[in-house]
């Protein structure tokens, strides 16, 4: 996690609210307060305690400045209501949040160690009284920043002002103060009022402030934060008759409408913050999609595939196959069955735990003298939890040589959820859905291919007219429908694999590789199959054989000839950062290895508790580059050992995904079934059955591995 996403929690955490925060090439913080939209610069020069102190200060604003024109309220300079708003909103923070006092003054320590504030060497008692004010605040009342007794009220008023309202009064009263007008209150009911609000008399805080001030007086000049003339005015002088007044602006005097030390506060700290470069684009995940656009449910997929079939006995061959398969099957099914039920009874009796039930067991009543656990005793097993299943499977055009063994694997656990009970279902994401929803439309002339619709500013773009995922399999469906679901997924495939006198099904085809778009649909499939199957767990499984192809948002241009602004959908770029607005989670910028890997950490964090397994299907000269882009590289020779041994690896501390698993695409069309002679004894068939559950093929591990997190 990179040092911005860091500040930017700490700010949503600071203001107790789903903020959206944002780091660009800007040289002063704001808040938009409409939006909830927190920009802050980059401070990439600044130190941890400065950066929390920054944060703070403006997470303040969000929190306490209101939205409002204070202009038509307050007739006063812009400097005077920021510096006394400033004291405000920081001493809330800090008593809303203790734990920033330490960022406060550490952070402006630090900051007038590096003259921020442009103080090195000058008079600080020549300085404007919002000037004076401003450094007590941030710097601190320990740098006995000097006031005569007439100010001193003002800095009393706003220690202890607690809003906006009184903010602007103070901010009106301390300009006309130092402008030599007469304030609209009288001296002696600013005193009575600050004395008020201190919950003292008027008559014990003349002398405190007398006290105070007689300290200043002692005041050396090594004590100021800042090197000073030895020619300060004593606490007897009346700031209000000061005689020096100039229009100098570098002498930074009594009077004027700007705050000198804030000024020279906000340039420095400009250099806080690399603006080189172009400002990030934050890319947002859309706050819902049409599912019914983008999913083929089953039931439109198969009645669409059984209407364009040719003759039965095109599929002949094909369909004995089929039949084969799963009869063979049945043995790697019921281990599956069985392996399941071992591990979830071994998983309850591990939680189980005995209590006492308060009822006398008589069968240890003889044992009276010896023994003192005479009662009865339950064992409570706590319910284990729902578990589901999703499948995302890549139905791309590289996986021709591959997709049928895919699909075998696939069959055999939906077969396993299906006797278990688990509920599942089988996508599988395509480009190519768009020809049979053209052909089956009203209109099937009108060709919107190449149409795109429905694009947000800033938002991940999903297409509903070229982007669809085939619901090919579901737990939604009876055993007659299911096995309906399985033979016409199996055809698909085998058209691939053999020469059969049969084409894939128009609109079903093999097609681009839209990865990334199915990875983020999942943040609306979940919820509803969580829902509709009342699960607490759900473990996803994306089987592919290669990378996803660019994914697509809403890019604001300019149209010159026209003169107004144009949404159009545009590739994700680098240096286009994700944003989830629902978790307020924002990630590194997205590079040409990591898009993937960003789109499933969101998923995971929106969705805490999904498993995401990849399955990735790959050649071995591919293996080096596979892991170095989703898991970080340590211990790469154990895997190239283990691959070169099995065909196949378990890849350790991948990036995003739960678990990850490297097939190799030799492997998965070898023969594995499990095989023994007709009267063949125990030792031979458990022999057999450890061989093949050894075998260097990944079909086993592949099943197997999902037992682990549905168990």
């Amino acid at each position: 996690m990179h040092t911005q996403e860091i500040k930017g929690n700490l700010a949503r955490l600071l203001a107790t609210e789903n903020l959206i925060v944002e780091h660009r090439k800007t040289p002063t913080a704001s808040f938009d307060v409409d939006r909830r939209v927190l920009t802050l610069p980059m401070w990439d020069n600044a130190s941890g305690v400065v950066y929390d102190m920054l944060v703070g200060h403006e997470v303040g604003h969000a929190l306490f400045t209101p939205n409002e024109d204070w202009r038509d309220v307050a007739d006063c300079p812009k400097d005077f209501v920021n510096v006394i708003e400033d004291a405000r909103i920081e001493k809330l923070m800090k008593r809303k949040f203790p734990g920033l006092r330490k960022s406060f003054s550490g952070g402006y320590k630090e900051l007038n160690d590096k003259d921020f504030f442009a103080i090195a060497g000058e008079d600080i008692s020549k300085f404007s009284l919002i000037d004076r004010i401003n450094l007590h605040f941030k710097i601190g009342a320990t740098a006995m920043i000097p006031f005569s007794i007439e100010e001193q009220v003002f800095v009393a008023r706003t220690d202890v002002a607690e809003t906006f309202e009184e903010v602007l009064q103070i901010a009106v009263d301390v300009h006309n103060f130092s402008n030599k007008v007469e304030t609209p209150m009288t001296h002696e009911e600013m005193l009575e009022e600050a004395a008020q609000r201190e919950n003292e008399s008027t008559d014990d805080e003349q002398p405190e402030q007398q006290q105070q001030q007689e300290g200043e007086s002692d005041q050396s000049a090594e004590d100021m934060p800042a090197p000073q003339s030895s020619n300060a005015p004593t606490q007897q002088q009346d700031w209000d008759d000061e005689e020096e007044e100039t229009d100098d602006v570098d002498n930074m005097s009594e009077g004027g409408d700007t705050s000198k030390t804030q000024r020279a506060f906000d340039q420095a700290s400009e250099d806080l913050s690399s603006r080189h470069g172009r400002n990030p684009i934050y890319v947002e995940i859309p706050e819902a999609v049409d599912l019914d656009n983008h999913i083929v449910d089953w039931t439109v997929l198969h009645n669409w595939i059984d209407s364009q079939a040719v003759d039965v006995e095109n599929y002949e061959f094909v369909d004995n196959q089929y039949y084969e398969f799963r009869k063979q099957s049945q043995k790697e099914v019921n281990y599956l069955v069985k392996e399941f039920e071992c591990r979830k009874s071994a998983d309850a009796y591990a939680r189980a735990s005995q209590s006492k039930t308060g009822v006398l067991d008589t069968t240890k009543l003889h044992t009276y003298r010896y023994n003192e656990d005479l009662f009865k005793k339950v064992t409570v097993l706590p319910d284990g939890k729902n578990h589901g299943l999703l499948f995302l499977l890549d139905w791309s055009g590289s996986m021709a040589n591959e997709i049928l063994a895919t699909v075998k694997q696939v069959l055999n656990l939906t077969a396993f959820c299906k006797k278990v009970q688990i509920p599942f279902e089988v996508y599988a994401f395509t480009n190519e859905w768009y020809a049979a929803k053209r052909a089956m439309s009203e209109n099937p002339g009108v060709d919107f291919s190449y149409e795109r619709t429905g694009v947000e500013k800033n938002t991940v773009h999903i297409d509903p007219n070229h982007f669809h995922m085939m619901n090919f399999v579901s737990s939604r469906s009876n055993a007659r429908e299911y096995e309906r679901q399985c033979k016409n997924l199996f055809r698909e495939a085998c058209c691939y694999r053999y020469h059969v006198r049969y084409s894939a099904t128009f609109g079903v085809g093999l097609s681009g590789t839209p990865l990334n778009e199915a990875i983020v649909m999942l943040n609306y499939i979940i919820p509803e199959f969580k829902k509709q199957n009342d699960l607490q767990k759900v473990n996803v499984c994306v089987l592919s054989d290669g990378e996803g192809q660019c994914v697509a948002y809403g890019h604001e241009i300019y149209l010159d000839h026209k003169d107004e602004y144009k949404v159009a959908a545009r590739r994700i770029d680098w240096y286009q950062i994700l944003r989830d607005r629902k978790t307020g989670r924002v990630y590194n910028a997205f590079e040409y290895d990591n898009v993937t890997n960003i789109f499933i950490q969101q998923v995971r964090d929106r969705h805490p508790g999904v498993n995401v397994i990849g399955f990735r299907v790959l050649a071995g000269s591919q293996l080096q580059n596979f892991v170095s882009r989703y898991a970080t590289f340590d211990g790469y020779s154990k895997v190239q050992k283990q691959w070169k041994k099995e065909k196949s690896a378990v890849i350790p501390t991948p990036k995003a995904f739960t678990a990850l698993y490297a097939i190799s695409n030799n492997s998965l069309n070898e023969n594995t079934e499990f095989k023994v002679e007709s009267g063949a004894k125990k030792g031979e068939i458990s022999r057999a059955f450890k061989k093949m559950l050894g075998s260097k093929s990944t079909n086993k591990k592949l099943l197997s591995s999902f037992i682990e997190y549905v168990a």
